[in-house]
C-alpha cells in the first residue's frame, strides 16, 4: 500500500490552550495529532458543505520561513 504524501506544521500555541486540547484528545481517546487531524476534516467537510469543494490544483504550501 502507498503512502500518502506527509507534510509537518507547525503552530504557536499558548500553553494553556495546548494544556487544554491535550486533555480533550485524551477524553476523546484520541493521540493529539489524531485529535488535530479530526478537527481539521470536521472544519474542512463543513467549509465544503458550504461554499462547494475545494480545489487543491490550485493552492500552494508557502514554504517554511527560515529561522534567525
Amino acid at each position: 500500500m502507498a503512502q500518502k504524501n506527509k507534510a509537518a506544521f507547525t503552530a504557536r500555541i499558548d500553553e494553556e490552550l495546548l494544556k487544554k486540547f491535550f486533555a480533550v484528545a485524551e477524553a476523546e481517546g484520541r493521540t493529539p495529532n489524531n485529535h488535530f487531524l479530526h478537527l481539521l476534516r470536521t472544519n474542512v467537510a463543513y467549509y465544503e458543505r458550504i461554499h462547494g469543494k475545494i480545489d487543491t490544483a490550485k493552492i500552494e504550501i508557502p514554504a517554511e520561513e527560515e529561522k534567525e
